[in-house]
């Protein structure tokens, strides 16, 4: 597995950027979780790999610079699969938004137990993330259990929805 921080910029000016609706980013690859469904772990590992957020921040520039406007969903498998990272990579994006006016909304995938780390949440918002996409496969603990997907049962959906509502997501 190449190591993400020796990924170089994309070739965005090879793309008309000016007519995507929106562009895609990867700040890290990989899952600690180990759900029945889900092939990322085996594929890309539990540890995940990640970009520096000043490789990041480059990205956003260039797609910036290349004219894309609107919004940048971070691809990753799980944002906050490595929760330490996230913290580190999300004040750079506040500064990056501070510096461009808010040029671009942010997206991005993550478990529905971040709802139990506001703090990341508030974080998020500041830097203008408006929507966070969370599997909820059922509401059925022994179905979560079953595929392995406890990490939902931490927080009631219907709370942890609630939860980041409140953090306008």
């Amino acid at each position: 597995r190449t190591d993400m921080t020796d990924f170089p910029v994309p070739a965005y000016h090879l793309v008309p950027l000016r007519r995507y609706f929106l562009g895609s980013i990867q700040f890290s690859s990989g899952c600690p979780y180990q759900c029945e469904f889900c092939d990322i772990p085996g594929l890309y590992g539990r540890n995940p790999r990640l970009k520096s957020p000043e490789q990041v921040c480059r990205e956003l520039d260039r797609m910036l610079e290349c004219g894309l406007s609107g919004s940048v969903y971070f691809v990753d498998d799980n944002f906050i699969g490595n929760r330490k990272a996230a913290l580190e990579l999300i004040p750079h994006l506040i500064a990056w938004q501070k510096r461009n006016g808010y040029a671009l909304q942010f997206a991005c995938e993550a478990t529905l137990n971040i709802a139990k780390r506001p703090e990341i949440l508030t974080l998020m918002r500041e830097a203008y993330f408006c929507t966070v996409f969370c599997g909820i496969e059922t509401p059925d603990p022994a179905a979560l259990e079953a595929m392995k997907k406890s990490h939902n049962m931490m927080v009631p959906i219907f709370e942890a929805v609630e939860t980041l509502n409140a953090h306008g997501l």
